[in-house]
């Protein structure tokens, strides 16, 4: 387990099913309901309240800690884990294997510098391979996780509040002081002011303890006609320009993740504004298509449509390959993205950041005469979807309308 990644699947189950990381940890459970949980001492003494304090409606019919032991390199342990597995066999043929679920990218990324607890119980399990099948269920744990009961969107709320109240409270007044006052800032220096109050909330006056809050990633500022759209980008240390600005950023709250990115127009030339206005028609025309039964395939289907509805075909091709994914503990759900081509359905309980843009839109030679640098430039609009739930936050500046949508379906 890299616990530099906060997003492994292996640290999102432990947060889904315990509400705590248990890095060093092996946990089995079986088709019987039988679950095995090996680790330190100290942390088979945090699951024992769960031993004999099952929900009657549990499907969990039983859990066995096994604590670690260096004396014997858990040779016992791996034995017990692996009786277990092969009593799994119990009517099967004998040419069926045994499958047993595994997160393959970490399973195979996983080395014996990396973690030898994990590297033992691999190398049990490969010596075995004659009988025993491993299977990726990463997918299959990504959509049981995405349907949220009242708990959970009750912390996806509240982290979305949380990011809204920072772009609202931090991000856009310091943005309007900066250019009122002409002050020069670089856009690393205006993203780490935005993470450290999203670790810090109190800065902006809000009351929620920092010890159940952290960013979702780092902030991404952009201007001067460089924007990279994906998530993967980074805010450099170029100072601030007052032309297309844009920012994301994200904040979890007791682990439950949000999103949100804004474009600031800064005196666009009409031709800019134009597309941003086609922009928000078609992220309205995305956003009707999100409801449970339709396809995920119908938002990008519904994007193009309303391109082709508004003759700007030129678009479609600035569009990026998904407009979006679920969203919850884990931040990004490479299963469910908002995708041409993915068939998973919409249902009651999940969570979807919609993520509409369109990057490298080439300025007509008017247009360019208007802008100091007259490069191409990146519009984002980005919305957070929550199911059975219903905020609507009006925010007027002096800068740009910025609307947050929080919808029920």
């Amino acid at each position: 387990m890299n616990m530099d990644d906060p997003y492994l699947k292996s640290i999102i189950i432990q947060q889904y099913l315990f509400g705590y990381e248990l890095p060093d940890t092996i946990i089995l459970l079986t088709d019987s309901g039988h679950l095995l949980f090996m680790a330190t001492k100290k942390k088979c003494e945090f699951m024992q309240a769960a031993v004999d304090n099952r929900p009657r409606s549990s499907k969990i019919t039983k859990i066995t800690l096994l604590e670690r032991n260096k004396e014997d390199s858990n040779a016992q342990n791996y034995s017990i884990l692996m009786n277990e597995v092969k009593s799994s066999r119990d009517g099967l043929e004998d040419k069926d294997k045994v499958k047993i679920g595994v997160f393959t990218k970490e399973w195979d990324d996983n080395t014996k510098t990396k973690n030898p607890l994990v590297s033992g119980w691999q190398g049990q399990i490969d010596d075995e391979s004659e009988t025993i099948e491993k299977v990726d269920v990463s997918s299959a744990v990504g959509f049981v996780m995405m349907i949220k009961d009242a708990t959970e969107l009750d912390c996806m709320k509240k982290s979305s509040v949380l990011s809204n109240k920072v772009l609202k409270h931090l991000f856009i007044p310091k943005l309007e002081d900066v250019i009122d006052k002409e002050i020069s800032i670089t856009h690393e220096d205006l993203a780490e002011e935005v993470n450290g109050t999203i670790e810090e909330p109190s800065k902006i006056k809000l009351k929620v303890p920092s010890d159940i809050v952290r960013t979702a990633y780092y902030p991404i500022i952009q201007s001067g006609g460089q924007h990279d759209i994906r998530l993967s980008a980074t805010s450099n240390d170029q100072p601030l320009k007052y032309d297309v600005i844009t920012v994301s950023f994200g904040a979890t709250y007791q682990n439950y993740c949000s999103n949100i990115a804004r474009t600031f127009l800064i005196d666009p030339p009409k031709e800019v504004s134009d597309t941003y206005e086609t922009l928000l028609a078609v992220h309205d025309a995305c956003l009707s298509a999100m409801k449970p039964g339709n396809t995920l395939k119908t938002v990008y289907a519904a994007a193009l449509q309303k391109l082709d509805d508004e003759g700007r075909k030129d678009l479609v091709k600035k569009l990026p390959k998904n407009l979006g994914f679920a969203i919850g503990i884990d931040f990004r759900d490479s299963a469910l993205t908002l995708s041409s081509k993915n068939n998973a359905k919409f249902q009651t309980g999940m969570t979807f950041n919609l993520c509409v843009g369109f990057s490298d839109i080439e300025l007509s030679s008017k247009a360019k005469a208007s802008v100091k640098d007259g490069s191409a430039v990146s519009v984002i609009f980005f919305i957070l979807l929550t199911k059975n739930s219903i905020f609507f936050f009006y925010i007027p500046t002096i800068l740009n309308v910025l609307l947050i949508f929080f919808i029920a379906i």
